[in-house]
Parts: structure tokens; sequence; C-alpha cells
């Protein structure tokens, strides 16, 4: 794998990670109660809010950068390594937005790691 497809994947998990992390910011921002306008208004609230729309933003990048790290690199790799994200949501999650992060939550963290290290690490 080379330099370029390394920094296309990490790119993409980054934006993943900024995504999820603008959404959940985005749905603590509105108000959760439903009016006489039901689940149509949260709806709009939802989409209305600028958090949500850059989360929308991010992924749409996300997935150009994805494609990018594909025509570079194999999908045997390209896949694994994005699981990377769920790493950065927990930690981004627990810096950004205060979120517990128990113990066996940093030993998932560690293993997908580890895995996606030696998925990527070079072939003899």
């Amino acid at each position: 794998m080379g330099f370029a497809a390394f920094v296309a994947i990490i790119a993409a998990v980054g934006l993943e990670v900024l995504g999820q992390l603008c959404f959940k910011r985005g749905t603590l921002s509105v108000e959760t109660v439903l009016t006489e306008d039901g689940i149509l208004s949260y709806w709009g609230a939802i989409l209305g809010n600028a958090w949500v729309v850059a989360g929308i933003g991010a992924y749409a990048v996300e997935i150009v950068v994805g494609v990018a790290a594909l025509t570079l690199a194999p999908l045997s790799v390209v896949f694994p390594l994005l699981s990377l994200s769920y790493c950065g949501v927990a930690v981004g999650s627990h810096v950004f937005l205060r979120e517990r992060l128990g113990a066996w939550s940093i030993v998932a963290i560690l293993l997908i790691t580890v895995g996606a290290v030696l998925v990527s690490w070079p072939k003899p």
C-alpha cells in the first residue's frame, strides 16, 4: 500500500468520525419534544440543524475520498482499515462529548486497532 492510499484511508476515517460527531452534536441541540406537528417537525429540525448539515457534508466528502482509496489499494485492505472509524468515534465522543469510555470499550478499541494493523501489514 502506497503513501497516497494511506493518506486517503486516514482522511476517510477522519471524515467518518467528524460526520458522526457532528450528527450527535446536532441531535443534542434539537428539542426532542414532539409537538402537534409530530415526527415531521422533529425531522425538519434535525435536517435543518447546522451540525447535522456539516455531518452530511463530511459524509459526502468521505465517500469521494473512500472511493479514491479503493482505486489506490485493495478492498481487502481498505475496508478493514476503515473500521478504525469505530475507534475514532469512541475516542472522539469521549473527548468532545464527554461520553464515558469504559474498560471494555478501551479493550475493543485496542483489538480493532491491532486487527487493522495486521490486515494492512506488508505481506512477505
